[in-house]
């Protein structure tokens, strides 16, 4: 399995799309790695993890072919994570090529989201179909085992990240979110899966929250918490993602400080190999 981070930042992109701030400056400035777009990653090259508004800009820069993409799992509406408009070029005339229609899951917030931009959800017309992500309820995409489990995030919405499998391969993508809900880390101990990478949120960086996002202390937190667990092991790949501007640490203090608690930092175009 390849896992492919096309877009690492927070809701307001870094360098921010409106701000001057002196982190955002020097970004601009040193540009490469510091340079991040809204939040969005791959599985292969079939299972995609959120559509935001940057979507386009990762086919255009990113290398991101969407033509080969059958699966969307979002894991909550808000704005940064889910751009529904960009679900209308699907069908003809926009798409010319594409035969089968993208199969789109997500939370009840999300299909209302669609709905209220597109006025459908779904059909063989539009070239997508959505359904609902139940939490903790396995959903079949093809060669991947995904399930649902409940973000600590929103109180408005239902918000999800996901585990997915294939064969032997498991992977978990954690964000947003904090530390993981009582319900979420009963439901893993109970699977007693193990896992050969872990994604984890890290948006507030030098900063400490795990009840909404959570900072590098945050994330090492929990690292813990699913090693102790016997979710992970010596052989677990640790990444954090999803970085505002506001966490302190451009891309070269970030990795060094995530190196030395055993996990990689992100950055837009990082791709791994999975085994």
């Amino acid at each position: 399995m390849k896992l492919t981070y096309y877009g690492t930042a927070a809701g307001e992109a870094w360098p921010g799309v409106f701000c001057d701030c002196e982190l955002c400056r020097k970004a601009r400035e040193l540009g490469g790695k510091n340079m991040r777009t809204r939040s969005q990653a791959l599985i292969d090259e079939e299972l995609l993890l959120d559509l935001p508004p940057d979507n386009y800009m990762h086919t255009c820069v990113g290398g991101l072919n969407l033509h080969k993409v059958k699966y969307l799992f979002v894991t909550h509406s808000h704005s940064d994570h889910f751009y529904p408009e960009d679900l209308e070029l699907l069908r003809e005339p926009f798409s010319r090529t594409r035969k089968d229609a993208l199969m789109v899951y997500g939370n009840e917030k999300v299909g209302e989201e669609i709905y209220k931009s597109l006025g459908t959800l779904g059909n063989a017309d539009v070239r997508f179909q959505y359904q609902r992500a139940e939490a903790f309820q396995e959903i079949i995409a093809g060669e991947y085992r995904v399930t649902p489990l409940h973000a600590n995030h929103a109180k408005t919405e239902e918000c999800l990240f996901y585990q997915i499998v294939k064969g032997d391969t498991a992977v978990l993508y954690a964000h947003d979110t904090g530390w993981f809900p009582e319900d979420t880390m009963e439901f893993l101990k109970k699977q007693k899966r193990k896992f050969q990478l872990v994604s984890l949120d890290c948006t507030l960086q030098k900063d400490h929250d795990g009840y909404n996002h959570m900072g590098l202390e945050d994330a090492v937190k929990q690292k813990e918490i699913l090693l102790r667990e016997g979710l992970a092991d010596e052989n677990t790949v640790w990444v954090v993602n999803h970085f505002s501007h506001n966490g302190g640490w451009l891309h070269e203090d970030l990795e060094r400080r995530a190196n030395e608690k055993g996990c990689l930092a992100s950055f837009d175009g990082m791709q791994i190999e999975i085994r």
